[in-house]
C-alpha cells in the first residue's frame, strides 16, 4: 500500500514529467489559417481593389527610408485582372494576386488602392529600392506547447514581382537596410527566388528531415514573405518611376501534412469547424431548455 506522502510524491513527480515535456515541445495534429492571397474566409475570390483580410503587409521600406513607411503598410489590396502583367501567373477563381496599400493604377501615379499595381522600386540597393514584407499568421493545434517536434510539411507556391525571400516565426519580424540586407533575427531564410512573377515551382517548409527549413510552435505562427520590387535592375539605381509589383501564394492548402497524412484544405475545414460549433450550441441550448424531470 502507498501512504499518502508518496502518493503525494507520484503526484509531484507526474506533473513534473508533463511540464517537462510540455517545455521540451508539442505535437501538431491540425493546421488552420493558411489562406490563399486574394480569398475569404470560406475560399472564395475577393473583389478587385478589395482588402485582404489575411495578408497584410506589416513593414515597407520605400525611397531609402530607414523605417516603415506608414503609406504602404496595413491590409494588402487584391490586384485587378486588367492590370496584371501577360507575363505574370493569371488570377484564378481560387487566388489572386495582393500588393501593398497604396498601389496606383499607373506608372505615372492614378487611383491609388483600385486595384492597381503601380508601386516605388528600382534596384536592390539605394534610395530608389523599396521592400514590402507581407504577414500571414496561422495556428497549428496540436498538444503541449512550443516547438512542434512530429513531422510538419507546407507546399506552396510563390509568385512575385520581382523577387521573394520566405521566413517562417523569425526571432524578429523582417526588416530590410538601405544596402538591400534583409535582417530577422538572424533565422535562416526558407526559401527565395528572384525574376518570380511567373514561377510555378513549388517551396516545401519542412520542420524535420534533410529538407528542414523551418520551425512551426503549437499555437500561433507567422508566415513573412518579402518582396523586393526592384524593375529588375541590381545594386542602387537612379530612376524613380513606379512599377508593377505584388505577391501571389496558392497550393497551401491541398498540401499540409502531418507525419506523412495530408492536412483537410482551409477552405472546407473551416466552415465545417463553425457548423459543428454552431450544431453543439443548438445541441446544448435544446438540452438546456428540456424540463427537468421530476424525482
Amino acid at each position: 500500500m502507498i501512504g499518502r506522502a508518496s502518493f503525494r510524491i507520484l503526484l509531484l513527480a507526474a506533473a513534473g514529467l508533463c511540464v517537462s515535456s510540455a517545455a521540451f515541445g508539442g505535437t501538431a495534429s491540425s493546421i488552420l489559417g493558411l489562406f490563399y492571397t486574394g480569398v475569404d474566409n470560406s475560399g472564395n475570390a475577393l473583389a478587385n481593389g478589395t482588402t485582404d483580410s489575411h495578408w497584410d503587409v506589416s513593414y515597407a521600406r520605400v525611397n531609402g527610408s530607414g523605417s516603415t513607411s506608414s503609406a504602404y503598410t496595413g491590409a494588402s489590396y487584391v490586384v485587378s485582372s486588367s492590370y496584371i502583367d501577360s507575363a505574370w501567373v493569371q488570377n484564378s477563381s481560387s487566388y489572386r494576386w495582393v500588393t501593398a496599400p497604396g498601389a496606383s493604377t499607373a506608372g505615372t501615379g492614378g487611383s491609388t488602392n483600385a486595384g492597381g499595381d503601380y508601386l516605388p522600386g528600382n534596384g536592390t540597393s539605394g534610395a530608389n529600392s523599396a521592400y514590402f514584407v507581407y504577414r500571414l499568421s496561422f495556428w497549428v493545434g496540436g498538444t503541449g506547447s512550443g516547438t512542434v517536434t512530429n513531422n510538419v510539411s507546407i507546399a506552396l507556391t510563390i509568385a512575385a514581382d520581382d523577387q521573394y525571400s520566405v521566413y517562417v516565426n523569425p526571432a524578429a519580424a523582417p526588416t530590410v537596410n538601405n544596402a538591400g540586407t534583409i535582417s530577422a533575427g538572424g533565422t535562416a531564410v526558407s526559401g527565395s527566388a528572384t525574376s518570380a512573377w511567373n514561377n510555378t515551382s513549388s517551396l516545401t517548409l519542412a520542420n524535420t528531415g534533410a529538407g528542414k527549413n523551418a520551425d512551426f510552435v503549437v499555437g500561433t505562427n507567422y508566415l513573412y514573405i518579402v518582396v523586393a520590387n526592384t524593375n529588375s535592375q541590381t545594386g542602387s539605381n537612379g530612376s524613380s518611376a513606379l512599377n508593377p509589383s505584388g505577391l501571389l501564394v496558392y497550393q497551401l492548402a491541398g498540401a499540409m501534412t502531418i507525419d506523412g497524412k495530408v492536412v483537410p484544405e482551409v477552405g472546407t475545414i473551416l466552415p465545417l469547424v463553425g457548423a459543428l460549433g454552431l450544431f453543439g450550441w443548438r445541441r446544448l441550448r435544446r438540452r438546456s431548455s428540456l424540463p427537468v424531470p421530476a424525482v
